[in-house]
């Protein structure tokens, strides 16, 4: 069906339900940033794959916003006769000043499902305030049309049925009682009786639980309700495999069905706390009646950033691994680019190298693998259409990481099979001076991503240049690549920087039609010993997970400080000491052509 056709059939609706405009964003009922093939409503109705953006349908045209990561990505999907693209300056959005020029005297409607308590009081604020109205819709307008025009032939319109299992305690650091209970504690500080979740890692977190219903996050689709004396996981018991059982049944968490939730949250009579950024207007509508709801923010959020000392350990292992599965990729590729290998063949065999690891469970995203022009778009997703034969006449770029047993990695490098220009080594030396910056950053306690955001940007700002999406953001333990609260952005997140969170260290440089840069470590936050006389509290640093080289053809030397060498020298020592071992001897030679 083409978009013409599907805005029609939407408008069609729109009308039945006497709104305006119809607002379609891109997460579903559970926050997640990969979607089910059944839950990718704002795709269909766009065409724009990207994982961040919200679509506005009028009754005459349609919009499209996002952000810097993919504007060019928007530029070539979608159909410009109907769509306009908005782009977000910063990372401020636009939704609402557009909304008082545009929506003034309209109704704007919505699935009362897919927007946040937080966002849902803003826009009737903000709808109010022009004469206008914020309407909730309980049926999905999009879901509507693609179960009456049967637009889901490939995929099921119910949420998908995966095997479930129990991530073992070695992994995990805690059980499921033991997580429960520090639970329970803060539900008496915070003087409520329950919580209700639809955030699926934190579910996954509190559980144990990992699976596969959504691509590259080990995830279940579930909800649940956690009191002080019981606990309800709403999740299909068939996919939950006998040993998962058996560990919930030991902790006495009773099991019901995934489309029980909304009636047990009608039933409760009770003190519930929300996560007001994460909870849907739907559950909170569910509970207004006959609850006293207190908005705020999940204690689980910053107990799960916070790595215990399993779960750093198991990190650095997970890093180890990859590293090896990285470097033998890259020896690879420096060897083999001259029989012929394009981006679609290199992220495949990058996958393969991978999986030659037991406690692999697969890629933690869909790999970015660019060539030239290609490796300018931030989020690039390589497909028959766009896939280019990687030779030596420009930069590489693949993006990658892995989801361990033990952790998630996540890991950026470019290189230039060929000569490099000049001028491409000055910007990737740049990129690197401001990578190795923040890498060796000193910080005091109570430091926000923010705050140290511009020690990355100064680089780049000093030629006037920049790049257009956060330098860091946090990583999940066998979770999701992308976590929160914590990141390293020029977006207030006011989340100190502490022990134990794992954040991504990425600067980048982009040049739209030619090529792009972007270095990427994770890091964990560790504490630095202070002398004993030393009175500002506690300093933190950066420990750098991430063991596989740069790229010694692009260093412009001359661009660097002794220090900045003697970084990268300790740094390569590191690799030589914990990865080099593992490499075959092709890799091992091309490890030692870039010292």
């Amino acid at each position: 069906m083409k978009i013409i056709e599907k805005l029609a059939l939407l408008r069609a609706e729109m009308v039945t339900h006497g709104i305006d405009m119809y607002l379609v964003p891109s997460n579903d009922e559970h926050n997640n940033e990969y979607l089910p093939e059944c839950h990718k409503r704002r795709e269909w109705i766009s065409n724009f794959t990207g994982s961040a953006g919200v679509v506005i349908v009028t009754l005459h045209h349609a919009y499209l916003w996002t952000d810097g990561r993919y504007f060019l990505q928007a530029e070539q999907e979608l159909d410009h006769d109907h769509y306009t693209l908005i782009k977000q300056k910063g990372y401020i959005s636009e939704i609402n000043s557009w909304l008082e020029l545009n929506a003034v005297n309209m109704k704007l409607g919505y699935d009362l499902k897919l927007i946040t308590t937080h966002n849902s009081a803003n826009l009737k604020n903000i709808m109010h305030s022009i004469n206008g109205d914020a309407i909730s819709i309980d049926v999905n307008l999009i879901d509507k049309i693609r179960m009456k025009h049967n637009e889901f032939p490939h995929v099921s319109i119910n949420p998908p049925t995966n095997h479930a299992y129990y991530l073992d305690d070695k992994y995990t650091g805690c059980g499921v009682q033991d997580k429960l209970s520090w639970l329970r504690g803060e539900l008496r500080i915070h003087k409520v009786d329950y919580i209700a979740l639809n955030t699926l890692d934190e579910i996954a977190w509190l559980f144990n639980m990992r699976g596969s219903d959504i691509s590259y996050n080990p995830l279940v689709i579930s909800y649940a309700i956690v009191g002080l004396t019981n606990a309800t996981l709403f999740v299909d018991i068939n996919k939950l495999d006998k040993n998962l059982l058996d560990m919930l049944s030991i902790a006495n968490i009773k099991i019901l069905a995934y489309g029980e939730f909304g009636n047990i949250l009608h039933t409760l009579k009770s003190k519930i706390l929300l996560d007001e950024k994460t909870a849907n207007e739907w559950m909170y509508r569910s509970l207004c009646n006959s609850n006293e709801i207190i908005l705020g923010m999940s204690p689980i959020q910053h107990k799960k950033a916070i790595k215990n000392d399993i779960e750093i350990a198991g990190a650095r292992l997970a890093h180890y691994s990859d590293a090896v599965a990285v470097i033998e990729f890259l020896a690879w590729l420096d060897k083999s680019w001259v029989d012929g290998v394009d981006e679609i063949s290199a992220q495949d065999m990058l996958s393969h190298l991978r999986a030659k690891n037991i406690n692999l469970r697969g890629d933690s995203f869909h790999t970015i693998s660019g060539f030239g022009e290609n490796s300018a778009v931030i989020h690039y997703r390589a497909s028959e259409n766009t896939n280019k034969k990687i030779d030596n006449t420009s930069l590489y770029l693949v993006d990658s990481g892995g989801q361990y047993l033990s952790g998630t990695t996540d890991i950026t490098r470019v290189v230039h099979l060929g000569e490099p220009t000049d001028t491409q080594k000055h910007y990737y030396t740049l990129v690197l001076k401001a990578h190795l910056a923040l890498s060796r950053v000193k910080f005091p306690h109570g430091t926000c991503g923010e705050h140290i955001d511009a020690i990355a940007r100064q680089y780049l700002w000093d030629e006037c240049i920049d790049y257009r999406h956060g330098t860091g953001h946090g990583v999940g333990s066998f979770l999701c690549v992308h976590e929160g609260p914590q990141r390293i952005s020029q977006t207030y997140s006011k989340v100190p920087l502490l022990p134990g969170m794992i954040v991504s260290n990425e600067p980048g440089f982009y040049i739209e039609n030619q090529y792009g840069i972007r270095i990427e470590n994770l890091c964990l936050v560790t504490e630095i010993e202070t002398p004993s006389t030393h009175e500002y509290g506690k300093f933190y640093g950066f420990e750098t997970l991430t063991l596989v080289p740069y790229y010694k053809k692009l260093i412009d030397e001359r661009m660097l400080t002794q220090t900045e060498k003697m970084q990268i020298i300790d740094y390569y020592n590191k690799i030589k000491d914990k990865v080099s071992p593992h490499l075959t001897k092709d890799a091992e030679d091309w490890f030692k052509m870039q010292y």
